[in-house]
């Protein structure tokens, strides 16, 4: 596990109130290159710890990367994430991405989609399409 990948890419995110601009995202997307499998797995068992506004930045940042070795992490928080906000950036990164995921996730993505649609929200378009591809 390369540690200070981590640490750096927690650096990066920043906290609640810390400023949060273009390059910032960029900055902590591209040190997502550095990860090994053991710390994306590290970041995926820590990620639901983070302050709802870290765990926006935190998908954010994972999806812009792309990769599908973000997917667990993007996984967690839609699944688990307590957060409205936290689970549609995350329901969209996932669409952008266009990964299937698990049919376990039909309820998580219905109550989601049933909540932005009262929030006449416009990710609710994208986790309509993310719905569509469960497996």
């Amino acid at each position: 596990m390369n540690v200070n990948a981590v640490k750096d890419f927690e650096r990066l995110l920043g906290e609640e109130g810390s400023p949060w601009f273009e390059h910032n995202l960029e900055m902590a997307s591209e040190s997502l290159g550095q990860f090994t499998v053991e710390d994306w797995l590290d970041l995926q068992s820590r990620v639901l710890s983070f302050s709802a506004c870290v765990q926006e930045r935190c998908a954010e940042a994972v999806g812009d990367f792309g990769s599908t070795d973000g997917v667990g992490v993007l996984t967690a928080l839609l699944a688990s994430s307590p957060h409205l906000d936290v689970a549609a950036i995350t329901a969209s990164q996932l669409d952008d991405m266009e990964v299937e995921l698990p049919v376990s996730l039909e309820g998580r993505l219905q109550h989601l989609l049933d909540q932005l649609n009262a929030e006449h929200s416009t990710r609710a378009e994208d986790v309509q399409r993310l719905a569509t591809r469960l497996k």
